[in-house]
C-alpha cells in the first residue's frame, strides 16, 4: 500500500477519497437517514475522519502530521489572519433576519456537524493527501506547487457530493467547487508555513459555522439553500475567495523562496 501510494499519489489520493467519503458514507447511510440532518451529518464525516487516520497509520505507522499545538495563537493569527477576517465576513455577508428560537440539541448537532466537516475534511485532504503528494514528488521541480494544486483540486471536486443532497442547486455547486478550490490553496500554505493542522481546521470550522449559522435562526436562510443561486452570484463567490489564493501564494513566494 505504501509503495502503490509513493508510485502513484494520484490515484491514491482520489482512492483513498472515494473510500472513506462516498462508499462509506452510502454503507452507513441506512442507519443513518432517521437521525436528524446534523447529527447524521457530524456521524458521517466522523467516520471519514476515522478511515483517514486509520489508513495513515496503515501506511505510515503514524499520523503524517503535526498535532501539536506549541505557538497555537500566534501562528493562528499570523498566518491564518486572512482565513478567520473571511470567517466573519461570511458572517456577515449570509445575514438573514433571526425569526425562530434553535432547540439545543439543533445547536449542539449544527456545532457538532460543523467540527466533523472542518477535522475530517482538513485531515483528509491537507493532512493525508497533501502530505502524501509532497512526500511522492519531493525530488521533482516544483513539487510544492503540484502538490498545493493537486489535492486542492481533489477537494474541490468534492463538494459535488453536494449534488446528492441538492441536485437542483448545479450553478452554486459550481461555484463552491471553484472557491473551495481557492481555500485549499490557502490552507495548504497555511499548513505549509505553521506545521500545524489545528490551525487550518479552527479556520475551516468557523467559516462553515458563520455561514451556515443564520440556517438555524432564520426560516429565509433556510429557504435560501435549496434554490440555485444565478451566474453572477457564483462569479461574485469565487471573487471573493480568490483573496485566499493571493495570500496563499505570497506565504509561500516571499517565506520559504519558491
Amino acid at each position: 500500500m505504501k509503495n502503490f501510494a509513493q508510485k502513484f499519489p494520484i490515484i491514491f489520493s482520489i482512492l483513498l477519497f472515494v473510500i472513506s467519503m462516498p462508499i462509506l458514507w452510502g454503507a452507513f447511510y441506512p442507519l443513518l437517514y432517521k437521525l436528524p440532518f446534523y447529527f447524521a451529518s457530524a456521524i458521517k464525516y466522523t467516520l471519514t475522519l476515522l478511515a483517514v487516520i486509520a489508513a495513515c497509520f496503515i501506511i505510515y505507522r503514524k499520523i503524517p502530521f503535526t498535532l501539536q499545538c506549541k505557538e497555537l495563537f500566534k501562528s493562528l493569527f499570523s498566518f491564518g489572519l486572512v482565513g478567520l477576517i473571511c470567517a466573519v465576513m461570511a458572517f456577515i455577508f449570509s445575514y438573514s433576519a433571526p425569526d425562530t428560537t434553535p432547540s439545543v440539541s439543533i445547536v449542539l448537532g449544527f456545532t457538532l456537524y460543523n467540527l466533523a466537516i472542518a477535522y475530517s475534511e482538513e485531515f483528509l485532504f491537507c493532512g493525508a493527501i497533501f502530505t502524501q503528494m509532497l512526500d511522492s514528488w519531493k525530488d521533482k521541480k516544483g513539487f510544492i506547487w503540484a502538490a498545493i494544486i493537486g489535492s486542492s483540486i481533489i477537494f474541490g471536486l468534492r463538494h459535488l457530493l453536494n449534488l446528492v443532497t441538492t441536485p437542483n442547486v448545479i450553478i452554486t455547486t459550481i461555484g463552491q467547487v471553484l472557491f473551495t478550490f481557492m481555500a485549499g490553496v490557502f490552507f495548504c500554505a497555511v499548513y505549509l508555513r505553521t506545521h500545524n493542522i489545528w490551525i487550518c481546521v479552527i479556520i475551516h470550522f468557523l467559516e462553515d459555522f458563520f455561514t451556515g449559522f443564520w440556517a438555524i435562526v432564520s426560516t429565509s436562510a433556510v429557504a435560501v439553500q435549496v434554490v440555485d443561486g444565478t451566474i453572477a452570484n457564483m462569479f461574485l463567490l469565487v471573487s471573493v475567495h480568490l483573496v485566499y489564493v493571493i495570500f496563499g501564494v505570497l506565504m509561500l513566494k516571499e517565506k520559504m523562496g519558491i
